[in-house]
């Protein structure tokens, strides 16, 4: 049974998705030079372009941002496919493990800016809040789904 509380939190889910696919796809557009002057380059420290356009803004040619794109993708579906589920926690345990992987990307991709790039892309800071926010809201979905299951299921 889907209450009205988790269909709340897939409903925010759902749109943390479409927001991290907004900041992936710009972030592609950037990467790829269909924008210019980015908003995030602030200086030496703070810089999109030195991240977005550097070596490791691709992995085996596939551009990061592309990746987040397909990732915030996925994400947004498992969303929409809880709001229709009634019964069935699997959509909520998806949504966990589809954020724990962008969390863990997120954290790689992290790391090369703290210490290897040096420099910090503000559009990806922005996208691991939106990721962390979608693996706590996932998180939170899954328990309270167990927990009405768990109630179903005693009565």
């Amino acid at each position: 049974m889907v209450t009205k509380h988790s269909k709340k939190i897939s409903f925010l889910i759902l749109v943390l998705s479409l927001f991290g696919l907004g900041i992936a796809g710009y972030s592609l557009a950037y990467h790829n030079n269909i924008v210019s002057g980015s908003f995030c380059t602030l200086n030496a420290t703070f810089d999109c372009g030195i991240v977005s356009r550097g070596p490791y803004s691709e992995i085996a040619g596939i551009p990061v941002a592309l990746i987040g794109i397909f990732g915030y993708l996925l994400l947004g579906a498992g969303a929409i496919l809880h709001l229709r589920q009634s019964e069935d926690i699997g959509s909520s345990a998806f949504l966990v493990l589809a954020s724990t992987g962008g969390l863990g990307f997120s954290g790689y991709l992290t790391g090369l800016e703290a210490w290897v790039i040096h420099a910090w892309c503000l559009l990806c800071l922005v996208s691991q809040a939106t990721i962390l926010s979608i693996f706590i809201a996932s998180l939170f979905l899954l328990f309270s789904d167990r927990k009405v299951n768990h109630r179903l299921n005693r009565e």
